[in-house]
This record gives structure tokens, C-alpha cells and sequence, in this order.
């Protein structure tokens, strides 16, 4: 089995919505999800992609298939997918970026304005920790707007310590899986 077949089918999980509705957590297949992560992150509104980015980005397809090009091991994606009958679209991305000298990794998730509030940011994030856990990832962090409230406060809740960087203008968060 290669080594995509066997990260994908190792942490693939659904997340049920209040709704009934079912969210798949996967890892990002490069050859197949270009696409798909292109419709998503061109449809993400002004605020989402300043959120993401810290900056706003136009997102070209080019872009998108230079942020498919993970390795599982360093550089590592999730994806959150709804079916709409016969289709199937990407709602939310999580990913991490791996220092292998250090073991810390930074970490990045947005989800789609259409989905918010229904826990998926949360359940991504909170599955991306354990892949990263699993994977051997010892810290992620991340670095926040001030804007993004909601995801300070998620992190917090999760255990990630903050600290403000008068410098850069943002918040960092950092949270140790092993020592």
C-alpha cells in the first residue's frame, strides 16, 4: 500500500453534525483534490482569507496545486468534505508544516463561511492535533490576527498557551503534545 493510501485510510473519520449531517475528516489526496481546494479557497469570503493568510491573497490554481505537494510527514493536510448528492466538496482545511529539527510544526485551519458555527472548525483542529500527535509532531503552533477571536478562544479552550506579539501585530499559540 503507498504511503497516501495508507495515511488516508489510517486517519479518515466522520464528524456528525446537530443537523444529522456528516462531515468526512481526511487527509488531502494531491491528485485528486485540486480541484476541489481551488472552488473552496476561491470561494472563501475577504475576511476568511485575511484569517488564513494574515494578509489577503488572490488564490490562483497554481497556487493550490503548489499546496497540494505534501509529503504526509513534513507537510501534512485535512480536509473536511460534505456530499451534495452526487458531488462532493471541501469545507474546511487544516494543515501543518513540520520542522523536523525541532519537532514543533505550524499549524493553519480555516473553514468556509457557509459552515461556521457547527463545530467543524473545532473537530478539524482537534483531529489535525491528533494526526500530528500520532505522527510524532512534539508542538504546533500558530500565529493569529487579533480579528480572529473565535479561533483565540477555541485555542484556549484546546490548551494552546497565547502570548501577544506586539511586533508582528499578532497572537501566537503554541500547544506541547510530547516532550
Amino acid at each position: 500500500m503507498s504511503l497516501e493510501k495508507d495515511i488516508v485510510k489510517r486517519f479518515e473519520t466522520t464528524y456528525v453534525l446537530d443537523d444529522g449531517g456528516v462531515v468526512v475528516f481526511r487527509p488531502l489526496k494531491p491528485e485528486e483534490d485540486v480541484e476541489m481546494l481551488y472552488q473552496f479557497y476561491s470561494s472563501l469570503s475577504k475576511e476568511k482569507n485575511y484569517f488564513r493568510f494574515l494578509s489577503y491573497r488572490k488564490v490562483t490554481r497554481w497556487i493550490v496545486e503548489e499546496w497540494t505537494k505534501i509529503n504526509y510527514i513534513e507537510s501534512m493536510a485535512l480536509v473536511a468534505l460534505v456530499k451534495n448528492g452526487e458531488s462532493t466538496k471541501i469545507i474546511a482545511d487544516s494543515r501543518y508544516f513540520l520542522d523536523r529539527e525541532t519537532g514543533a510544526a505550524e499549524i493553519a485551519i480555516v473553514v468556509h463561511n457557509d459552515w461556521q458555527h457547527k463545530g467543524i472548525g473545532t473537530n478539524l483542529l482537534l483531529h489535525t492535533i491528533k494526526v500530528a500527535k500520532e505522527m510524532g509532531v512534539k508542538k504546533i503552533f500558530a500565529y493569529v490576527s487579533p480579528e480572529n477571536r473565535k479561533i483565540i478562544r477555541i485555542g484556549k479552550r484546546l490548551g494552546f498557551t497565547t502570548k501577544w506579539y506586539p511586533e508582528m501585530g499578532e497572537y501566537g499559540g503554541e500547544l506541547i503534545l510530547s516532550e
